[in-house]
Protein backbone atom coordinates (compact mmCIF):
# COMPACT_ATOMS: atom_id res chain seq x y z
CA UNK A 1 0.00 0.00 0.00
CA UNK A 2 1.07 3.51 -0.42
CA UNK A 3 1.98 5.85 1.94
CA UNK A 4 -0.50 7.97 2.67
CA UNK A 5 1.04 11.91 2.77
CA UNK A 6 0.34 14.24 5.56
CA UNK A 7 -1.11 17.11 4.65
CA UNK A 8 1.37 19.72 5.01
CA UNK A 9 -0.31 22.65 6.51
CA UNK A 10 -2.05 20.20 9.36
CA UNK A 11 1.57 19.36 10.14
CA UNK A 12 2.66 22.63 10.74
CA UNK A 13 -0.21 23.63 12.16
CA UNK A 14 0.94 20.09 14.70
CA UNK A 15 4.22 21.89 15.25
CA UNK A 16 3.14 25.40 16.16
CA UNK A 17 0.18 24.20 18.14
CA UNK A 18 2.97 21.38 20.63
CA UNK A 19 5.51 24.65 20.48
CA UNK A 20 3.27 26.55 22.31
CA UNK A 21 1.87 23.93 24.49
CA UNK A 22 5.39 22.61 25.59
CA UNK A 23 7.42 25.71 25.66
CA UNK A 24 5.54 29.25 25.65
CA UNK A 25 3.35 28.27 28.34
CA UNK A 26 5.86 26.81 30.77
CA UNK A 27 7.97 29.35 30.03
CA UNK A 28 5.19 31.98 30.68
CA UNK A 29 4.76 30.03 34.18
CA UNK A 30 8.13 30.16 35.16
CA UNK A 31 8.50 33.82 34.78
CA UNK A 32 5.19 34.70 36.59
CA UNK A 33 6.74 32.41 39.68
CA UNK A 34 10.03 33.97 39.44
CA UNK A 35 8.15 37.53 39.53
CA UNK A 36 6.15 36.01 42.56
CA UNK A 37 9.02 35.09 44.93
CA UNK A 38 11.15 37.83 43.95
CA UNK A 39 8.57 39.96 45.50
CA UNK A 40 8.13 37.81 48.27
CA UNK A 41 11.88 37.68 48.75
CA UNK A 42 12.24 41.34 48.39
CA UNK A 43 9.63 41.74 51.52
CA UNK A 44 11.53 39.88 53.57
CA UNK A 45 14.91 41.54 52.62
CA UNK A 46 13.86 45.23 52.43
CA UNK A 47 13.64 45.01 56.79
CA UNK A 48 17.07 43.61 57.15
CA UNK A 49 18.83 46.09 54.88
CA UNK A 50 17.03 49.30 56.51
CA UNK A 51 17.32 48.49 59.76
CA UNK A 52 21.25 47.48 58.45
CA UNK A 53 21.30 51.23 56.74
CA UNK A 54 19.81 52.74 59.95
CA UNK A 55 22.09 51.18 61.79
CA UNK A 56 25.34 52.62 60.40
CA UNK A 57 23.76 56.34 61.14
CA UNK A 58 23.83 58.61 63.70
CA UNK A 59 21.55 58.99 66.15
CA UNK A 60 21.33 63.25 65.04
CA UNK A 61 20.82 61.95 61.30
CA UNK A 62 18.33 59.05 62.27
CA UNK A 63 15.74 61.22 64.21
CA UNK A 64 16.44 64.73 62.49
CA UNK A 65 17.34 64.38 58.50
CA UNK A 66 17.38 60.81 56.62
CA UNK A 67 15.58 57.83 58.30
CA UNK A 68 15.30 55.67 54.85
CA UNK A 69 18.30 56.80 52.54
CA UNK A 70 22.07 55.54 52.67
CA UNK A 71 23.85 56.84 55.41
CA UNK A 72 25.86 60.00 55.02
CA UNK A 73 28.83 58.85 57.70
CA UNK A 74 29.16 55.27 58.29
CA UNK A 75 29.59 55.19 62.34
CA UNK A 76 30.25 51.79 62.72
CA UNK A 77 30.58 52.19 66.33
CA UNK A 78 27.28 51.57 67.10
CA UNK A 79 28.23 48.08 67.29
CA UNK A 80 30.38 48.50 69.40
CA UNK A 81 28.23 50.31 71.35
CA UNK A 82 25.34 47.77 71.16
CA UNK A 83 27.88 44.94 72.47
CA UNK A 84 28.78 46.81 75.37
CA UNK A 85 25.57 48.93 76.63
CA UNK A 86 23.31 45.36 75.99
CA UNK A 87 23.09 44.27 79.55
CA UNK A 88 19.47 42.65 81.40
CA UNK A 89 19.26 42.06 84.99
CA UNK A 90 23.03 42.11 85.22
CA UNK A 91 23.65 40.02 82.83
CA UNK A 92 26.11 40.78 80.39
CA UNK A 93 25.98 40.03 76.41
CA UNK A 94 28.25 36.77 76.92
CA UNK A 95 26.12 35.50 79.53
CA UNK A 96 23.23 36.08 77.56
CA UNK A 97 24.65 33.92 74.18
CA UNK A 98 25.40 31.58 76.74
CA UNK A 99 21.76 31.21 77.86
CA UNK A 100 20.83 31.61 74.83
CA UNK A 101 23.03 28.41 73.78
CA UNK A 102 21.87 26.27 76.47
CA UNK A 103 17.99 27.14 76.32
CA UNK A 104 18.53 26.30 72.69
CA UNK A 105 20.44 23.56 71.77
CA UNK A 106 19.37 21.57 74.86
CA UNK A 107 15.76 22.20 74.09
CA UNK A 108 16.06 21.14 70.64
CA UNK A 109 17.72 18.16 71.33
CA UNK A 110 15.56 16.54 73.98
CA UNK A 111 12.59 17.50 71.19
CA UNK A 112 13.73 16.54 68.90
CA UNK A 113 15.03 12.81 70.37
CA UNK A 114 12.21 12.07 72.17
CA UNK A 115 9.96 12.62 69.05
CA UNK A 116 12.17 10.60 67.26
CA UNK A 117 11.65 7.67 69.96
CA UNK A 118 7.81 8.22 70.18
CA UNK A 119 7.66 8.05 65.95
CA UNK A 120 9.84 4.81 65.89
CA UNK A 121 7.84 3.21 68.40
CA UNK A 122 4.25 3.86 66.53
CA UNK A 123 5.58 3.69 63.44
CA UNK A 124 6.93 -0.11 63.50
CA UNK A 125 5.09 -1.43 66.25
CA UNK A 126 1.18 -2.09 66.71
CA UNK A 127 -0.54 -2.39 69.95
CA UNK A 128 -3.46 -1.63 71.59
CA UNK A 129 -4.68 2.09 71.16
CA UNK A 130 -2.06 2.62 68.81
CA UNK A 131 -4.06 4.88 66.03
CA UNK A 132 -5.62 6.84 68.88
CA UNK A 133 -2.03 7.70 70.24
CA UNK A 134 -1.14 8.76 66.63
CA UNK A 135 -4.32 11.11 65.90
CA UNK A 136 -4.10 12.95 69.56
CA UNK A 137 -0.29 13.54 68.24
CA UNK A 138 -2.11 15.65 65.08
CA UNK A 139 -4.79 16.44 67.49
CA UNK A 140 -2.18 18.59 69.67
CA UNK A 141 -0.82 20.24 67.16
CA UNK A 142 -4.35 22.13 66.25
CA UNK A 143 -4.58 23.42 70.03
CA UNK A 144 -3.59 27.10 70.14
CA UNK A 145 -0.57 27.34 72.71
CA UNK A 146 -1.39 31.32 73.23
CA UNK A 147 -4.55 29.92 75.41
CA UNK A 148 -2.47 27.51 77.25
CA UNK A 149 -0.43 29.93 78.83
CA UNK A 150 -1.96 30.54 82.11
CA UNK A 151 -2.20 27.19 82.85
CA UNK A 152 1.46 26.23 81.67
CA UNK A 153 2.21 29.03 84.62
CA UNK A 154 0.23 27.41 87.01
CA UNK A 155 1.52 24.10 86.36
CA UNK A 156 5.31 25.47 86.12
CA UNK A 157 5.13 27.35 89.52
CA UNK A 158 3.83 23.89 91.40
CA UNK A 159 6.44 21.59 89.71
CA UNK A 160 9.16 24.09 91.06
CA UNK A 161 10.74 24.67 87.48
CA UNK A 162 9.78 28.28 86.87
CA UNK A 163 13.15 30.29 87.07
CA UNK A 164 15.14 27.12 86.71
CA UNK A 165 16.75 25.31 83.76
CA UNK A 166 15.00 22.49 84.96
CA UNK A 167 11.82 23.52 82.39
CA UNK A 168 13.87 21.88 79.95
CA UNK A 169 11.78 18.85 80.64
CA UNK A 170 9.09 20.26 78.93
CA UNK A 171 10.79 20.04 75.94
CA UNK A 172 10.09 16.41 76.42
CA UNK A 173 6.69 16.04 74.78
CA UNK A 174 7.13 13.43 71.82
CA UNK A 175 4.91 15.10 69.67
CA UNK A 176 4.37 17.58 67.70
CA UNK A 177 5.65 18.88 63.76
CA UNK A 178 8.84 17.13 64.33
CA UNK A 179 6.87 13.79 65.38
CA UNK A 180 4.80 13.63 62.20
CA UNK A 181 8.06 14.18 60.14
CA UNK A 182 10.09 11.65 62.07
CA UNK A 183 7.32 9.30 61.53
CA UNK A 184 6.75 9.52 58.21
CA UNK A 185 10.72 9.56 57.61
CA UNK A 186 10.25 5.50 60.01
CA UNK A 187 7.60 4.27 58.29
CA UNK A 188 9.24 5.16 54.50
CA UNK A 189 12.01 2.53 55.81
CA UNK A 190 11.93 -1.16 54.62
CA UNK A 191 11.25 -4.02 57.57
CA UNK A 192 13.61 -5.72 55.83
CA UNK A 193 16.32 -3.79 58.35
CA UNK A 194 14.69 -4.86 61.35
CA UNK A 195 14.11 -8.59 60.45
CA UNK A 196 17.46 -8.68 59.36
CA UNK A 197 18.70 -7.16 62.59
CA UNK A 198 16.34 -9.20 64.76
CA UNK A 199 17.79 -12.03 63.08
CA UNK A 200 21.36 -11.82 63.56
CA UNK A 201 20.47 -11.21 67.02
CA UNK A 202 20.13 -7.59 67.71
CA UNK A 203 17.30 -6.28 70.50
CA UNK A 204 14.42 -3.35 70.02
CA UNK A 205 17.17 -0.95 72.11
CA UNK A 206 20.50 -2.48 69.70
CA UNK A 207 18.02 -2.30 66.40
CA UNK A 208 16.29 1.59 67.29
CA UNK A 209 19.87 2.83 68.34
CA UNK A 210 22.44 0.96 65.41
CA UNK A 211 19.96 0.03 62.76
CA UNK A 212 17.17 2.62 62.39
CA UNK A 213 17.97 5.61 64.16
CA UNK A 214 20.93 6.39 62.02
CA UNK A 215 19.09 6.12 59.30
CA UNK A 216 17.26 9.38 59.86
CA UNK A 217 19.83 11.05 61.00
CA UNK A 218 19.27 13.76 58.10
CA UNK A 219 15.72 14.62 58.47
CA UNK A 220 16.77 14.73 62.64
CA UNK A 221 19.75 17.17 61.86
CA UNK A 222 17.20 19.23 59.52
CA UNK A 223 14.80 19.73 62.33
CA UNK A 224 17.07 20.72 65.44
CA UNK A 225 18.83 22.96 63.57
CA UNK A 226 15.17 24.77 62.39
CA UNK A 227 14.20 24.20 65.90
CA UNK A 228 17.37 25.61 67.46
CA UNK A 229 16.85 28.96 65.00
CA UNK A 230 13.37 29.12 66.39
CA UNK A 231 14.27 28.82 70.05
CA UNK A 232 17.01 31.03 69.89
CA UNK A 233 14.70 33.98 68.66
CA UNK A 234 12.05 33.11 71.32
CA UNK A 235 11.85 35.42 73.74
CA UNK A 236 8.34 35.41 75.48
CA UNK A 237 9.13 31.95 77.55
CA UNK A 238 12.21 32.94 79.00
CA UNK A 239 10.93 36.58 79.92
CA UNK A 240 7.87 34.51 81.92
CA UNK A 241 9.76 31.68 83.56
CA UNK A 242 13.45 32.54 82.98
CA UNK A 243 13.72 36.00 84.14
CA UNK A 244 17.14 35.55 86.00
CA UNK A 245 18.90 34.07 83.04
CA UNK A 246 18.07 36.22 80.63
CA UNK A 247 18.15 35.25 76.99
CA UNK A 248 19.91 37.43 73.49
CA UNK A 249 16.30 37.46 72.27
CA UNK A 250 15.24 38.37 75.77
CA UNK A 251 17.61 41.08 76.44
CA UNK A 252 17.15 42.68 73.09
CA UNK A 253 13.44 42.87 73.78
CA UNK A 254 14.35 44.73 76.89
CA UNK A 255 17.05 46.45 75.39
CA UNK A 256 14.77 47.68 72.97
CA UNK A 257 12.86 49.52 75.98
CA UNK A 258 15.90 51.04 76.92
CA UNK A 259 17.03 52.49 73.66
CA UNK A 260 13.00 53.98 73.32
CA UNK A 261 13.72 56.40 76.39
CA UNK A 262 17.58 56.97 75.59
CA UNK A 263 16.36 57.64 71.63
CA UNK A 264 19.13 55.86 70.13
CA UNK A 265 17.64 53.68 67.96
CA UNK A 266 20.62 52.95 65.89
CA UNK A 267 22.37 51.30 68.65
CA UNK A 268 19.19 49.06 69.09
CA UNK A 269 19.26 48.00 65.07
CA UNK A 270 22.82 47.26 65.15
CA UNK A 271 21.99 45.32 68.66
CA UNK A 272 19.01 43.43 66.60
CA UNK A 273 22.26 42.61 64.03
CA UNK A 274 24.17 41.43 66.96
CA UNK A 275 21.66 38.75 67.90
CA UNK A 276 21.04 37.73 64.37
CA UNK A 277 24.58 36.77 63.28
CA UNK A 278 24.48 33.37 65.18
CA UNK A 279 21.66 32.14 63.18
CA UNK A 280 22.53 33.75 60.02
CA UNK A 281 25.81 31.49 60.40
CA UNK A 282 24.11 28.31 61.49
CA UNK A 283 21.82 28.49 58.50
CA UNK A 284 24.64 29.52 55.81
CA UNK A 285 26.17 26.64 56.99
CA UNK A 286 23.60 23.82 57.16
CA UNK A 287 21.27 25.24 54.21
CA UNK A 288 21.46 21.97 52.19
CA UNK A 289 20.54 19.97 54.90
CA UNK A 290 17.87 21.80 55.56
CA UNK A 291 16.60 22.17 52.10
CA UNK A 292 17.77 18.99 50.64
CA UNK A 293 16.25 16.23 53.11
CA UNK A 294 16.39 12.72 51.42
CA UNK A 295 15.51 9.50 52.36
CA UNK A 296 17.65 6.70 51.09
CA UNK A 297 17.75 2.80 51.43
CA UNK A 298 20.27 0.79 51.71
CA UNK A 299 18.28 -2.68 50.49
CA UNK A 300 20.13 -3.99 47.37
CA UNK A 301 18.76 -6.64 44.89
Amino acid sequence: MAEVKENPLKKLWKRLFRKEKDVTRPKALNIVAFIIFALYSFTLLYPLVWAFLNALKSNIEYMTINKNGWPQDLTFSNFVTAFNSMSVTGASMFAMIFNSIWYAGIGAFLNVFVCATSAYVLSRYKFFGHNFIYGLSLLVMVLPIIGALPSQYRVYNALGIAGSPLMLITCISGFGFNFVVLYASFKSLPKDYMEAAFVEGAGHFGVFFRIMLPQVIGPMLALFIVMFIDRWNDYTTPLLFLKDTPTLSTGLFMYKTIMNRRLEMPVYFAGVFICCIPTIILYAIFQKSIMNVSFGGGIKG
